[in-house]
């Protein structure tokens, strides 16, 4: 189901050919069903890292979809959240284990995410992917789909590994409440600033602030809602320009914004 929250925006902005993609990874890129960058490696381990990822993603996550919780505290919830799982998997994880566990993930990339990235690489458009996720499962996994074309640029937590061990800076990661605009590179910003707009594609009314609020007048947003569709489709359709529910796929997107290659 696909819910237009501003149709005179849409079509004002459709007209502008010049245009930056910023998007989300997990759940977004990728199906509901999938495996998120954080569980591929538990998932792959097993044992007591799995059990303890469970725990820990059972208690926090409820807190992610809760949009009555006061911003300030959620903010810290989330940091603490981030904390706790990146430094659980920095004690079983190495640069083999990533690489196996997501050849074996069960991680799906939503369908037309194939078809938009090639185009958009075809045509010089840039994709941000945002996220704050396991970037290096996430770069090995766009690799392995096929989609990681020089016009990609991957903003999300990557451990250094040296001596097999992984080190990750817990005071400086990127996590849902603080996936920010400034966290993508200068010299990338300077190009999406000149861009005539924005596409900016999320799953959580977090992934919004990928753009500053003074961009949102030159920017189509579009919100997956998989879940909880009927307590949170009301505060989506406020946030969103469009809302696909209920496993929509990019294909959607296409359609929406009359995207066609001006190479074959």
């Amino acid at each position: 189901m696909i819910y237009i929250n501003n149709k005179e925006k849409i079509e004002e902005l459709q007209r502008i050919k010049d245009f930056t993609v910023i998007t989300d990874f997990d759940w977004t890129l990728t199906t509901s069903i999938s495996q998120t960058s954080m569980g591929i490696v538990p998932d792959y381990i097993g044992g007591e890292l799995l059990k303890k990822r469970k725990e820990i993603f059972e208690y926090y996550h409820p807190f992610e979809l809760d949009y009555k919780m006061p911003e300030d505290k959620k903010l810290l919830i989330m940091k603490e959240w981030a904390q706790k799982s990146f430094s659980l998997l920095s004690q079983y994880v190495t640069e083999e284990i990533v690489i196996n566990a997501t050849k074996n993930a069960r991680t799906y990339l939503r369908s037309g995410v194939k078809e938009i990235f090639k185009t958009l690489n075809e045509n010089n458009i840039p994709i941000v992917v945002m996220s704050a996720g396991f970037g290096n499962a996430i770069k090995i996994f766009l690799e392995n789909e096929g989609v990681l074309y020089d016009n990609v640029i991957l903003v999300a937590n990557f451990f250094e590994f040296k001596n097999n061990k992984a080190k990750l800076d817990l005071e400086n990661i990127i996590y849902t409440a603080n996936k920010k605009y400034l966290s993508i590179p200068q010299n990338v910003r300077k190009i999406i600033e000149h861009k005539g707009k924005i596409i900016l594609i999320g799953d959580i009314i977090e992934d919004i602030k990928m753009i500053n609020k003074e961009q949102l007048h030159k920017t189509i947003t579009f919100g997956f809602l998989d879940k909880n569709i009927d307590c949170n489709l009301k505060n989506y359709n406020e946030k969103f320009d469009i809302v696909l529910a209920d496993n929509e796929d990019f294909n959607s997107i296409k359609h929406i914004l009359l995207w066609k290659p001006t190479k074959v």
